[in-house]
C-alpha cells in the first residue's frame, strides 16, 4: 500500500532508492574491482618477473663457453629445466647458435626480437598454455647474448579468473541482499505511518486530528505539522460555514413560519391566486433551506460536545410560545435539571425543534416532554392521528391535514437525524389523546451515549 501509486507518472520512493543504491553500489564495486584486479595482476606479475630474473641469473651462471660456442652445464642447474613441459623454459641466442631448454621438448617458443635491453611479453607454450617471457640482452665474455626465460602463466591467470567470478557473485549477492534489506527497512519505516493512514481514513470533516509525533519518524515531523495546520484551518472554516448556515437557517425559519400563518389568514381568502403563489414560493424557500442544511448537521460528521439540556429546551420553549402565543400552550418537562445532551448543537435543535413544533401545532393546550437515558418522548393532547396514517408520518411531504400550515418535511428530518445517531423513531397514540413520538437510543447505547448527568 505504501509503495502503490494511483497517480499517472508518479515515481515510487522504493524504485528511486533502489536505482540510486544500485548505481552507487555498481560504481563502488566497479572501482574496487578495477583497483583489486590491477593490484592483483601487478603483484602476481611482479612476483613471476622477479623469479624469471633470478632464473636468468641462474642460467647465465651455468653457461659454459668453448671457443665460439656456448653450452649449458645441466649437471647443477636442477631438474626443472630438464623435465619436458615443466612450465619453466629458457632460450639462449648466441652469435653462432640458439640453445633450447630440454623442458621445451622440441617446441619452438616465440623469441620476440627487441631493441630493448629487457623485454616482457606473453606467448603460447608447448601445452597450449600461456607463457610469460622475460628476455634480456647481456654481454658475456665479450659476446652479446640474449636470454629468454619463460614460465607457465596460466595458473595465475586462472586464479585471477576465479577471483573475478567470486567477486562478481559476491557483488550480485551483496546487491540482492542490500535490495531486500533496504526494501524491508523501507516497509518497516513506512509501516510506522500506518496509524496516520488509519487516522486520516477515519477522519471526518469538522473533527480535530491529534497526532503523537513521538510515534512517527523524526523525518516526517515537519509534514505532520503542516498536515495538522491544514486540517485545523479546514476545520475552522467548516465550523464557520456551518455556523453561518445555521444562523441563516434559524433566522429564516421563524419569518417563514409567520408567512405560512399569514397565508392562512382569512384576509387573504379573497386573493386566492396571490395566496397560492405565496404559499408555493414560501414552501420552496423552506424546502431549499432544509435540503441544504440537513446533510451537514448529521452526527457522524460533527464534533460532539456536552450541551446543557435545560438551556436547549428553554430556548425552544420561548420560541414556540411566541410563535403559538394565541394557543397558550403549556410545556411539561420531565428530565434532570443538570442533564447534558451529547449531541451536536444544530442536530439537537433540529431534533427537538421539529418534534416540539409538530406537537405545538396540534396540541389543544399541553405538550409533554420526557427525557431519560433511553431516549426522549414528546406527546400532545391534540386530536391525534388515525392508525392508517401513523406509519406515513415520517414520509417526506406527508401532511395529515392540508388545511393546517406546514410543509411536511419536519418529521422526515427527525427520522434522518435519528438514523444518524443509531436511534429508532416510533409513532403511537398518546394517553393524552394526541400523538406520541419516541426517539429511542436504547439500542445504540453500546456505540453512543447521548445523555449524561454531571457529578
Amino acid at each position: 500500500m505504501l509503495f502503490r501509486s494511483s497517480a499517472t507518472g508518479s515515481t515510487s520512493i522504493q524504485k528511486q532508492l533502489f536505482v540510486t543504491l544500485t548505481f552507487s553500489l555498481v560504481t563502488i564495486f566497479g572501482v574496487f574491482w578495477w583497483l583489486s584486479q590491477t593490484a592483483l595482476h601487478t603483484i602476481s606479475e611482479s612476483y613471476v618477473l622477479t623469479r624469471l630474473e633470478h632464473d636468468k641469473n641462474l642460467v647465465a651462471d651455468h653457461l659454459v663457453r668453448s671457443g665460439d660456442l656456448w653450452m649449458m652445464d645441466h649437471s647443477s642447474i636442477g631438474p626443472i629445466y630438464m623435465t619436458p613441459q615443466s612450465g619453466h623454459y629458457y632460450v639462449i641466442q648466441t652469435p653462432k647458435d640458439t640453445l633450447y631448454s630440454p623442458s621445451l621438448n622440441g617446441f619452438r617458443m616465440l623469441e620476440k626480437a627487441s631493441d630493448n635491453i629487457v623485454d616482457i611479453y606473453e606467448t603460447k607454450g608447448p601445452m597450449g598454455d600461456v607463457l610469460l617471457v622475460r628476455s634480456e640482452s647481456m654481454l658475456l665474455d665479450g659476446q652479446k647474448l640474449r636470454i629468454y626465460i619463460a614460465e607457465n602463466h596460466s595458473p595465475i591467470q586462472q586464479m585471477v579468473l576465479r577471483y573475478d567470478l567470486l567477486f562478481a557473485l559476491f557483488t550480485l549477492f551483496a546487491l540482492l541482499s542490500l535490495y531486500f534489506l533496504h526494501r524491508w527497512l523501507l516497509r518497516r519505516a513506512f509501516n510506522r505511518l500506518n496509524p496516520l493512514e488509519q487516522q486520516l481514513q477515519a477522519f471526518q470533516l469538522g473533527q480535530s486530528l491529534e497526532l503523537d509525533k513521538a510515534s512517527y519518524p523524526q523525518e516526517v515531523h515537519s509534514l505532520l505539522n503542516s498536515l495538522q495546520l491544514a486540517l485545523e484551518k479546514s476545520r475552522l472554516q467548516f465550523e464557520q460555514s456551518r455556523q453561518h448556515n445555521s444562523n441563516l437557517s434559524h433566522s429564516l425559519k421563524t419569518p417563514l413560519n409567520l408567512i405560512f400563518q399569514l397565508i392562512e389568514d382569512q384576509n387573504l381568502q379573497q386573493y386566492p391566486q396571490l395566496r397560492e403563489q405565496l404559499k408555493q414560493q414560501s414552501q420552496l424557500i423552506l424546502a431549499l433551506i432544509e435540503r441544504e442544511l440537513k446533510a451537514e448537521r448529521f452526527a457522524q460528521n460533527q464534533v460532539i460536545a456536552p450541551l446543557p439540556l435545560q438551556d436547549l429546551v428553554t430556548d425552544l420553549q420561548n420560541s414556540f410560545s411566541q410563535l403559538y402565543q394565541q394557543k397558550n400552550i403549556q410545556l411539561h418537562c420531565d428530565f434532570a435539571q443538570d442533564a447534558q445532551l451529547l449531541m451536536e448543537q444544530e442536530d439537537a435543535f433540529e431534533l427537538f425543534g421539529n418534534l416540539l413544533d409538530n406537537a405545538y401545532k396540534w396540541a389543544h393546550g399541553n405538550v409533554y416532554c420526557k427525557i431519560d437515558e433511553h431516549g426522549l418522548s414528546i406527546e400532545d393532547d391534540g386530536p391525534g392521528v388515525s392508525d392508517d396514517k401513523l406509519h406515513r408520518l415520517e414520509m417526506r411531504g406527508f401532511r395529515t391535514d392540508e388545511t393546517k400550515p406546514g410543509h411536511g418535511i419536519g418529521l422526515s428530518i427527525v427520522k434522518q437525524l435519528a438514523e444518524a445517531y443509531k436511534a429508532k423513531l416510533h409513532f403511537s397514540h398518546s394517553s393524552f389523546g394526541g400523538l406520541k413520538v419516541q426517539v429511542c437510543f436504547k439500542e445504540a447505547q453500546n456505540k453512543f451515549k447521548w445523555l449524561q448527568t454531571p457529578r
